[in-house]
Order: structure tokens, then C-alpha cells, then sequence
């Protein structure tokens, strides 16, 4: 099984980007840090009082994590190009997982996991802005793929309709000089030929 580069179109390569973003930001940058007095005391110690989105979530972190994994599937899926079925379907639900990962983050850069808990004030770090903005770029690559699907499906209909008029054209030929205004004898005249006298 290899993979085909050129297969890969924009929407895919851009929901692929987005992944590889979101899956940086979601492990490796921190999103939530305490501002204040404990936040500067940390600093100065060298001790890292900042969290990662991993960490920081509790369920959202799983739909993350699998608008991650649907991502790169769809990436494989259009590169590999098993079945036309599958880069669609993972089309659509990457555009819908991406929309709804991005309220998920959105709703926390609004509000933030540990204010409940009464540890303040929390300060949201760059990892949250850009795992806010892979989101988007998944759901707007998937929608990119799923449009660029339904575009070659549509060029493939016309194509083979095309085909087959100039098939059935070739295949009738061209109409001889006596085959102008004749028509075809109807069934009551093929039967009246052969019962008439």
C-alpha cells in the first residue's frame, strides 16, 4: 500500500496541518498558568506553575483528541484513496468535529476550568489561542475536502454522461436520405399485412 502524493488536495492537507497543530498545542504548550502573587513566586523559583490543555481539560481534551486522530485518518484516506466513500464521510465529520472543537476551546478561553475551583486569578497562555485556531483550521479543511468531493463527483457524472451521448450517437449512425420522414410501421398495419388477403 503506498501513499500517492498527488492525491492530496488543499482540504486535506490543511486538516492535516490543523492536527499536527492542535496535537503541538494540546500536549506540549501550556494553556492555563495562575496569575498573581503565585504565578510570579513560580517564575522566580524556575518551578513551572503553568498547564497544558491535556491537563487542563477533563472531557473536552477526548473530542480533541479524536479531531486529531479523524484528521490525519482522513489525510491517510485521500492518500491511499481505498474507496471515494471514505474521504467523504471523514470530510464531513472532520469539518463537524473541528466546529465543535473550537466552541469547546472557545468556551474556555471564555471561561476558564480551574475558576471553579477557586484558584485565582487563572491567565490564559498561548497554548489555548493556538489550539483555538487549529480547530478552525480543521473544520475549515474539512469543509474544503468535502466540497472538493462533491466538485469531482459532479465532474465525473458530466464526463460520463458525456461519453455515453457521443457512445449512442456512434453506435445509431448517421440518418440515410430514405430515412428522412419514414416512420416506423405501427403494430395494427404489421398485423393487417399479415391476416389481409
Amino acid at each position: 500500500m503506498g501513499f500517492g502524493g498527488g492525491s492530496l488536495r488543499k482540504g486535506e492537507l490543511v486538516a492535516g496541518g490543523g492536527a499536527v497543530l492542535l496535537f503541538v498545542a494540546l500536549f506540549f504548550l501550556p494553556w492555563f498558568a495562575p496569575g498573581g502573587p503565585s504565578g510570579s513566586l513560580g517564575s522566580r523559583s524556575g518551578v513551572s506553575t503553568s498547564a497544558d490543555g491535556w491537563h487542563s481539560l477533563t472531557n473536552s481534551r477526548w473530542i480533541l483528541l479524536i479531531t486529531i486522530a479523524v484528521s490525519v485518518g482522513l489525510v491517510i484516506s485521500a492518500a491511499t484513496q481505498r474507496s471515494p466513500a471514505v474521504p467523504s464521510t471523514l470530510s464531513m465529520i472532520s469539518c463537524v468535529l473541528g466546529a465543535v472543537s473550537s466552541l469547546l476551546v472557545l468556551y474556555r478561553v471564555i471561561d476558564h476550568p480551574f475558576a471553579a475551583a477557586g484558584v485565582a486569578p487563572v491567565l490564559a497562555k498561548p497554548g489555548i489561542y493556538c489550539g483555538l485556531i487549529a480547530a478552525v483550521v480543521i473544520a475549515y479543511g474539512g469543509y474544503l475536502s468535502l466540497h472538493a468531493e462533491g466538485g469531482s463527483d459532479v465532474d465525473q457524472i458530466s464526463v460520463e454522461t458525456m461519453l455515453q451521448a457521443r457512445t449512442g450517437r456512434a453506435s445509431t449512425g448517421p440518418a440515410g436520405p430514405g430515412s428522412v420522414g419514414r416512420s416506423a410501421p405501427s403494430s395494427a398495419e404489421r398485423t393487417g399485412r399479415r391476416i389481409g388477403p
